[in-house]
């Protein structure tokens, strides 16, 4: 495979036509101020890597391939992917309530499922802000922010409480911590070493700082504001994981070679809709894991928490991948991914 680096300005006469149509077009949306992180975009055997802005802006650290971002909500399908390995295992079931792995869930918790968590189908709200302004342990987070569902759970509720429970669900099948379940079944396997969970008392080397402005894509450049500083750490499996782009694709790779889960597994949950209803135009349909947009043939996985904002797109053979990670709010990410992917 042939791989063409971009540092923080350079770009390299041996572009590929589509790959100048990208730096070109990543290009102009740092120099506008839409745009500070690291891409990866995989066509078959051709790739390119771009990475732009500063890791911090305060010390100048320039974004590398190594720089670790948190991840938000992509999380999500690391989460997806534990509680797939678990059924497969024998351990659960995706039909299981989840009143038999947490008791202490408030009794109209009790018989969700762990189907309708993992697709937004419990009925439960999403948590106030308070519960990522102050640390919480994840029993901790789930006696306080965990009510009685009080939504119809045929529709599609977006919400992060749902995939912490799901956390505490690997915390109890597995007996083991939610962060090392993860690193178990799915980090150590694939030598993700450069990914995580978020500590905030501990120093995470290469991790980027996260930055506000809330232009999103419409604004005039200046410097992103560094504020509202959330425990991102509170999120557990719903947004709570770092990474980089390297490591995110070789996560990628694996699920294409069924490596983490089987291949009745990934055809069945990963990577065919669970309704037919469109989440919006963008997204698509939700899989388990995934957003499937039938019209473009894609699936997609973002998340955004903190200054942090992240896409991944795949085409249907996993032939063409795209990874974003960036570390402001100065981007309307999914449609800069969007545009990038369909170049």
């Amino acid at each position: 495979m042939r791989l063409t680096i971009l540092s923080f300005f350079s770009i390299f006469s041996t572009m590929t036509f589509g790959q100048d149509k990208i730096a070109e077009s990543v290009h102009r949306e740092y120099e506008a101020g839409h745009f500070n992180g690291s891409i990866l975009y995989i066509d078959k055997n051709d790739s390119i890597k771009i990475n732009k802005g500063y890791a911090n802006f305060q010390f100048q650290v320039k974004i590398n391939n190594d720089t670790r971002f948190p991840i938000a909500s992509m999380t999500k399908l690391f989460t997806t992917v534990c509680i797939l390995q678990l059924q497969e295992k024998g351990l659960i079931h995706l039909e299981d309530k989840v009143g038999k792995y947490i008791q202490e869930l408030p009794v109209g918790c009790q018989d969700i499922l762990i189907k309708e968590l993992l697709l937004h189908q419990s009925g439960l709200k999403n948590e106030p802000i308070k519960a990522v302004v102050n640390p919480y342990t994840l029993d901790e987070y789930i006696s306080n922010f965990v009510k009685i569902a009080d939504k119809d759970r045929s529709e599609f509720n977006y919400n992060n409480v749902d995939y912490v429970l799901l956390s505490k669900v690997i915390e109890n099948s597995t007996k083991k911590p939610f962060s090392v379940a993860i690193e178990d079944l799915i980090l150590k396997p694939l030598s993700l070493v450069n990914s995580g969970f978020v500590k905030e008392e501990e120093v995470i080397s290469d991790l980027a700082y996260g930055y506000h402005n809330y232009s999103f894509g419409e604004g005039k450049k200046e410097m992103p504001l560094y504020n509202d500083r959330r425990f991102i750490s509170n999120y557990y499996g719903a947004g709570g994981m770092y990474s980089t782009i390297d490591d995110l694709y070789k996560f990628v790779i694996a699920l294409r070679d069924n490596k983490l889960i089987n291949q009745a597994s990934t055809s069945k949950y990963l990577l065919t809709a669970q309704t037919n209803d469109n989440i919006d135009w963008l997204l698509g349909k939700p899989t388990y894991g995934f957003f499937f947009n039938e019209a473009k043939g894609f699936y997609r996985r973002g998340g955004s928490i903190d200054g942090f904002n992240t896409e991944m797109i795949i085409d249907k053979n996993f032939n063409k991948v795209m990874i974003i990670l960036c570390n402001t709010d100065t981007a309307d990410l999914p449609l800069l991914a969007t545009k990038l992917f369909t170049l």
